[in-house]
């Protein structure tokens, strides 16, 4: 049986007193009855706490830009034609 490190999950080499990847050891937070958690957090769930389940309407944005456009467009064409 492997030995795993219960603070990073690096493999441990066979009487290891500490952690070679992440130097964790008895004093720092390792020892015999330390387990590792293994499950993975929900990636919707951490997308949502970030960045909020909010979907900005692009549309009333598009919409004004190809208005203001096209008066510029009027506007000029008006004036040197």
């Amino acid at each position: 049986m492997k030995n795993i490190c219960p603070h990073c999950g690096a493999e441990l080499a066979p009487k290891a007193i500490a952690c070679q990847s992440c130097g964790s050891d008895a004093q720092t937070g390792w020892s015999e009855g330390a387990s590792v958690d293994w499950e993975l957090p929900d990636y919707d769930e951490i997308i949502e706490n970030e960045f909020g389940n909010k979907k900005k309407a692009h549309w009333p944005v598009i919409v004004i830009s190809c208005i203001l456009v096209a008066a510029l467009i009027i506007t000029f064409t008006s004036i040197f034609f």
